[in-house]
């Protein structure tokens, strides 16, 4: 089938969508959570705009909760459906697309006990894991939809914290890691 422009959401589909309310309402959830909280949709460098809200978020009171193993579990679960679904509406890894920021943040900070530096540091360790993309990470978005999407931000979010485990033997001030 062609794709045609939906009237009821101006996207481009490759086949005809159902748009009732329940569908409107799902599209929203879809995004709020895939942007995380719509950060994706910052004008530049959104993947690194919506790690830096997810560091802030663990520094104020009571935000730690987003690091949780059952929210970690959560969110891994959730992630390649939603990132599947974003990238139907909005194409192949498009910048909106940050739930795999947070599945990488997550795996970075889930369980462990980060003083302010430690979240900063981790913040930037994980970037720089997930912009220079070192083996395997760069292949693993070769993998098909949403998997190919959320995996590469675990894999730097392992390399991050495996990175924090050794720095904090030599830097305990940073917290506690492991």
């Amino acid at each position: 089938m062609l794709p045609h422009v939906c009237t009821a959401c101006r996207v481009s589909h490759q086949q005809p969508a159902f748009h009732g309310r329940e569908s409107v309402r799902v599209n929203f959830l879809i995004t709020l959570f895939g942007s995380f909280g719509f950060s994706g949709f910052f004008p530049f460098a959104p993947a690194t705009f919506a790690s830096l809200v997810f560091a802030a978020v663990l520094l104020i009171p009571g935000g730690p909760v987003i690091a949780t193993p059952i929210v970690f579990a959560w969110t891994i679960v959730a992630s390649v459906p939603i990132a599947t679904r974003m990238e139907k509406r909005f194409g192949r890894d498009a910048s909106c697309i940050v739930i795999d920021e947070v599945v990488g943040m997550q795996t970075v900070f889930a369980g462990a006990v980060p003083s302010a530096g430690g979240v900063l540091l981790g913040f930037f360790i994980f970037r720089i894991f997930d912009i220079l993309k070192p083996f395997p990470i760069r292949r693993s978005q070769n993998l098909p939809g949403g998997y190919g999407v959320v995996c590469d931000d675990f894999l730097a979010g392992i390399y991050a914290r495996i990175a924090l485990i050794v720095l904090s033997y030599f830097i305990p001030g940073i917290g506690v890691f492991f």
